[in-house]
């Protein structure tokens, strides 16, 4: 999966996934129009202080060619490597780590 796809789904899916649990949560409530919702992403983007969304990444990024002289590079955030007959391949893995701030209170 492409790095900007994964932090994307993974962003996406964090709310979806306080937006289910907080809908679940309140119907078990025996007055479900009162209750608040108990999780919630707090704002801003100090780790330290429990807010952003922290991401640790390993990243690979590959050169593959056939021995033509022609190459091609992608970058990758996983990657199963299926081997290939008459091919050489070159990985490197890095690391990138950042935190994305959040605006608002969510859940």
């Amino acid at each position: 999966m492409e790095l900007d796809k994964f932090i994307a789904q993974s962003l996406t899916q964090i709310l979806q996934g306080l937006r289910e649990a907080n809908q679940t949560e309140i119907m078990t409530k025996e007055n479900p129009t009162e209750a608040s919702k108990p999780f919630l992403l707090k704002h801003g983007s100090a780790k330290a202080i429990g807010s952003g969304i922290e991401f640790d990444i390993a990243v690979t990024t590959k050169k593959e060619g056939d021995g033509s002289g022609k190459a091609k590079i992608k970058l990758w955030v996983i990657e199963a490597d299926l081997g290939g007959a008459g091919s050489v391949s070159k990985e490197a893995v890095s690391r990138i780590k950042f935190t994305v701030y959040v605006n608002q209170w969510r859940g």
